[in-house]
């Protein structure tokens, strides 16, 4: 399948800021996490993942 490099790259920037969100919840949460601190991580996750949602990777016209 053949897929433009515009999706791809639009793909990748979104797993990137997964990625990012899970880095920061490592440190958010290392040590002496309380309640609050793991809400907020994950209402971090949630909108990190929240890109992902419907996306969909379609093959290139041609």
């Amino acid at each position: 399948m053949v897929v433009s490099q515009a999706q791809l790259d639009r793909l990748h920037d979104r797993l990137y800021t997964l990625e990012s969100a899970l880095d920061d919840v490592d440190v958010d949460l290392a040590g002496r996490a309380r309640e609050s601190d793991y809400k907020a991580a994950l209402g971090h996750l949630y909108a990190a993942a929240g890109d992902l949602r419907g996306f969909v990777v379609e093959p290139a016209p041609g």
